[in-house]
């Protein structure tokens, strides 16, 4: 009876979450909803707008009759200017990767399809899929992301400076510890 209550269920919207223009990262990891298709289209609910109607949008994966994992999330931008974000989606991580099976990291994302506006741009980046995006104000945005593995450990959402800044102190990092290891082997 449970099982046939789970399958007759109508699909719930995505919540919307909320992008301050002050803050510089977003964690989305435990707001995105995880979603397996049985074919290689799927359709969701987007997430209400400011005219408060639900739509339906269905996205296509990039290769067909493939059956991929899917995550959909919502952004609004409930202010009065244009916000431009990066989403980023780590592939190398430490804590939890694993000890038999380390999480040695490839893509995670195939590719993002927005409700409206902008398609979101990938930036070419050696450690992280990343992905540009533009949320126009006073907007809500449904984004559904093809995955290219069922495992996205991490997903986060950017201030481009911020996002500069991190990455130029994490090479930084990587050279001190580069040149002590160097040092080491030398005595």
């Amino acid at each position: 009876m449970l099982v046939l209550f789970s399958l007759l269920r109508p699909a719930l919207a995505v919540e919307a979450q909320r992008v301050p223009l002050d803050v510089h990262v977003l964690d989305l990891t435990d707001v995105v909803e995880r979603n397996k298709a049985d074919g290689d289209v799927i359709q969701i609910s987007t997430a209400p707008g400011a005219d408060g109607i639900v739509r339906r949008i269905a996205v296509r994966a990039r290769e067909s009759g493939a059956r991929p994992d899917w995550i959909v999330f919502a952004l609004t931008n409930d202010s009065d200017e244009q916000i431009d974000r990066l989403l980023v989606a780590p592939f190398h991580r430490l804590i939890g990767s694993g000890v038999v099976w380390p999480d040695l990291g490839d893509r995670r994302i195939e590719a993002i399809t927005a409700s409206q506006g902008l398609r979101p741009e990938r930036e070419e980046a050696p450690d992280a899929d990343i992905f540009q995006i533009t949320l126009d104000p006073g907007t809500t945005v449904t984004f559904v992301a093809e995955l290219k593995s069922p495992n996205l450990p991490q997903l986060y959402l950017f201030e481009p400076e911020a996002y500069r800044q991190k990455t130029n102190g994490l090479t930084l990092y990587k050279g001190i510890i580069i040149g002590i290891a160097g040092l080491l082997a030398l005595f």
